[in-house]
């Protein structure tokens, strides 16, 4: 049984993009849906590329609250440092692997993880679809909003979407997993 997590906003988006489409589709008004759904695939990207970044960015200054004790100096330090206007630089957009996002914790938290993706197809995959949405977000934002054409559908985008949240929803716990399992073996 696959896992479900509350809706959020990129969810209730879509909901009401549809709801949109479906309208207009009844009134015929063909050119209006065209150009509503060229418009709405930048902002679906834009949109998820987003909270993935928040949820990201939120996750790992959470695990440093819960390691430390809430230690203001430290999680003030790491939120500073490594987080605030860091996020791009976490990642390789361009790979098809998050391995310089996982070696930035250490090479056994990154041999831990490649182990992970490796004995875990999906998880591959989930990977796979959150780096490309980012590679799709840099393009749209460095390369002029408003002429770039995404080559996606709504449709598309969203299921990448919900196929990169998979990642994104999970990877906190994995790292939890991990300091936990660590700590077992200190």
């Amino acid at each position: 049984m696959e896992e479900q997590y509350p809706e959020n906003a990129i969810q209730r988006m879509m909901k009401e993009h549809q709801e949109l489409m479906e309208y207009l589709q009844k009134t015929g008004d063909t050119s209006l849906q065209i150009r509503i759904e060229s418009t709405f695939v930048k902002t679906l990207l834009l949109s998820a590329a987003s909270y993935f970044e928040t949820k990201m960015t939120n996750g790992v200054v959470q695990v440093f609250q819960d390691r430390t004790n809430d230690s203001e100096i430290l999680v003030s330090f790491v939120r500073n440092v490594a987080v605030e206007r860091q996020y791009h630089r976490w990642f390789n957009w361009k790979a098809s692997n998050a391995n310089q996002f996982f070696g930035a914790f250490g090479a056994t938290f990154r041999d831990f993880m490649e182990e992970k993706v490796r004995s875990n197809p999906a998880l591959a995959d989930s990977i796979k679809a959150f780096l490309e949405l980012g590679s799709l977000r840099n393009q749209l934002v460095h390369q002029n909003f408003a002429q770039f054409s995404i080559d996606k559908t709504v449709a598309e985008i969203f299921e990448q979407y919900e196929k990169a949240n998979k990642f994104v929803e999970g990877f906190l716990g994995e790292i939890k997993q991990y300091l936990i399992d660590e700590h077992k073996t200190v």
